[in-house]
């Protein structure tokens, strides 16, 4: 309640309903006291009848008019009106959604005068070709291959084996010509080594790879020409029409290995009863491989019945594969198949 209100109004006692002056502190009649009835009265009634009882949460109050109060005498005091209030603004209706445009990325400068735009190329549509992991820490992985092909490495590569330190950072690419999948060294440390089918032509001084063993075929070896001043090394004479040949193990780091020389027209690698002989070598079969010798090399021959012999291609070279042939790249192999 306002100041000037209080001034003008006179005090009703709540004891004895007797008139006091304004601002009186105790009745004059019954001496109640008077400054706690005044602000109780400033309160709005909440006795049933009395007054309009409080609203919901969040309702606004009544703008009516309370009805006069008596003042001092019985004349009635009409209460001055209440302060006016600013008009009340209907909320506004919801109208359609107004979408704001999304920031757009600045436009490209056009290129200079006489220089065309490079044209934007769509991703790489996929091919037919594919490639399973069947060997290694990536053992069931599949790659399914792009038109253009791809590469593979340690660092670099569509395709890493990061934790085999046998591939080089970058080992080998696939290419894809004429609907032909291809395969080339890219001079990788270790080497590339490809499953043959059926048989395998090999020159002297080509590796070749069964289960964890690899090999380098010697070739023909001819006895060294005596030398004048030197001794001469005595042996038994080679068969007539006959060549001696040689294959070596090599071992991790380059080494060579056991070796096995020969005048047979055939020698066998497997488990049991060849020339070179793994018992219980895991990857390898009973008889494995062999190679029969010619005046030029030697044929090599897989009998693994699918576990694989495989040829290293020299680097540079691209070898042609088939659905099914195996890729060896460090301790890796991945089979070549045909994916929908």
């Amino acid at each position: 309640m306002s100041q000037l209100l209080l001034s003008v109004l006179a005090v009703v006692c709540p004891t004895c309903d007797g008139h006091n002056p304004a601002r009186a502190e105790a009745c004059t009649t019954c001496g109640t006291a008077l400054q706690a009835s005044a602000r109780t009265a400033a309160r709005p009634s909440a006795r049933p009848g009395t007054g309009p009882a409080p609203g919901p949460p969040g309702m606004k109050p009544s703008s009516r008019t309370p009805p006069p109060v008596a003042a001092a005498g019985g004349v009635p005091v009409a209460r001055p009106p209440p302060a006016a209030r600013p008009p009340v603004s209907a909320p506004p209706v919801p109208g359609p959604p107004v979408s704001t445009p999304a920031a757009r990325p600045p436009a490209a400068p056009p290129p200079p005068p006489g220089v065309a735009r490079p044209a934007v190329r769509p991703p790489a549509a996929a091919s037919r070709f594919g490639l399973m992991v069947v060997s290694g820490s990536a053992r069931g992985q599949r790659f399914k291959l792009p038109v253009t092909g791809c590469t593979v490495g340690r660092s670099r590569g569509a395709i890493l084996f990061a934790d085999d330190v046998y591939v080089s950072a970058l080992h080998a690419s696939f290419l894809i010509r004429d609907n032909v999948l291809l395969v080339r060294d890219e001079a990788s440390a270790s080497g590339l080594y490809v499953t043959i089918s059926g048989a395998e032509a090999l020159t002297p001084y080509a590796f070749f790879s069964v289960g964890q063993r690899l090999f380098r075929f010697l070739g023909k070896l001819d006895a060294p020409p005596p030398l004048a001043g030197r001794p001469i090394v005595y042996g038994a004479p080679v068969p007539p029409g006959q060549g001696v040949y040689g294959v070596e193990e090599v071992l991790v780091g380059g080494r060579s290995g056991r070796a096995v020389v020969t005048s047979a027209p055939l020698l066998t690698i497997g488990q049991a009863n060849c020339d070179f002989c793994y018992a219980q070598e895991e990857g390898l079969a009973g008889r494995h491989c062999e190679l029969s010798f010619t005046p030029t090399g030697a044929q090599l021959r897989d009998l693994s019945g699918g576990l694989g012999t495989y040829v290293r291609i020299p680097s540079g070279v691209e070898k042609a594969l088939r659905p099914g042939d195996r890729v060896r790249m460090g301790q890796h192999v991945v089979q070549v198949e045909l994916m929908a």
